[in-house]
């Protein structure tokens, strides 16, 4: 199954254990959908109000960015690590 990884601050704020963070899933979507319905709490962190991938995520699927490959229909396998990390700004 996928392994979910996302910031260490969101798991404390959720009370998630790192071994609760696999899923099923055989694409990103999937394992969004399963992420926000699991722990909705994680829900704006991840989504926008529209429902889409927030603009403020980016998610790597074993260190690609899904940007670069087919988005949430990009696959996961079952070895795969699913990552979430908030958009750094600056400069």
């Amino acid at each position: 199954m996928p392994t979910i990884v996302i910031p260490a601050g969101w798991r404390t704020a959720s009370g998630i254990k790192p071994e609760e963070l696999q899923c099923a899933a055989q694409t990103v979507g999937q394992a969004v959908d399963w992420l926000v319905e699991t722990w909705p709490e994680l829900r704006p962190r991840v989504l926008s109000d529209s429902g889409r991938l927030a603009s403020w995520i980016n998610v790597y699927v074993d260190e690609a960015d899904i940007r670069g490959l087919d988005g949430l229909d990009t696959p996961a396998s079952p070895n795969s690590e699913i990552m979430f990390l908030p958009a750094m700004a600056g400069g």
